[in-house]
């Protein structure tokens, strides 16, 4: 088993096996100004058990899953995911201004984040895909209680992977990682556009 995670994700090329580890990466765009004035705070980023694994996770059949020992993540993915999200936030500038945790402004905006699908998908051997599924819920705060839910989305996307290899997957990841938070940022502009 270890030899075809190996082979599948083209790590059996080189004489010698080597782990491999990545990162998502954060928008090389400055923060967008707009006239939000809200303080927001990214609560958490929860990953389904399924894939909190650090090692890469392949979808190879329905209901059969493999993990790559060679290839993983720096650090635990939701970590990595929450600097991701919380810089596409800040990047948007729909939400308002983004605080990083600890910081001494209270948020009157709270961002959660839950990530229901990571994984390549590999079910389909002539076009491997990543897959990620984000699901988004924003809630104001108002005398440190929860209030009125002013978002709440799931998002999905895949994105062909170049080659079978993992930094082809972290590649796609990336990818599907931008296009949902684009998304959400959409979303949130058409659900909040009318003063309530």
């Amino acid at each position: 088993m270890l030899l075809a995670a190996a082979m599948l994700c083209g790590c059996a090329s080189d004489s010698v096996w080597k782990r491999q580890v990545f990162a998502f990466s954060s928008p090389a765009d400055p923060p967008n100004k707009n006239g939000q004035t809200n303080i927001v705070g990214l609560n958490r980023v929860s990953i389904s058990p399924l894939f909190q694994s650090r090692a890469f996770t392949y979808r190879k059949g329905e209901n059969i899953y493999e993990q790559d020992p060679y290839a993983g993540f720096l650090i635990p993915p939701e970590r990595s995911l929450s600097e991701s999200v919380r810089a596409w936030l800040r990047e948007s500038g729909a939400f308002g201004r983004v605080v990083e945790p600890g910081s001494g402004l209270a948020p009157t905006l709270i961002a959660e984040v839950s990530v229901t699908e990571l994984y390549g998908d590999f079910r389909n051997p002539s076009q491997p895909v990543s897959a990620m599924e984000i699901h988004f819920i924003c809630y104001e705060v108002k005398d440190e209680a929860p209030g009125r839910i002013v978002l709440d989305k799931v998002c999905s996307h895949e994105t062909p992977m170049t080659r079978k290899t993992p930094g082809a997957l972290m590649a796609s990841w990336e990818v599907d990682l931008r296009e949902i938070m684009q998304e959400i940022s959409s979303e949130y502009v058409k659900a909040n556009s009318n003063p309530h």
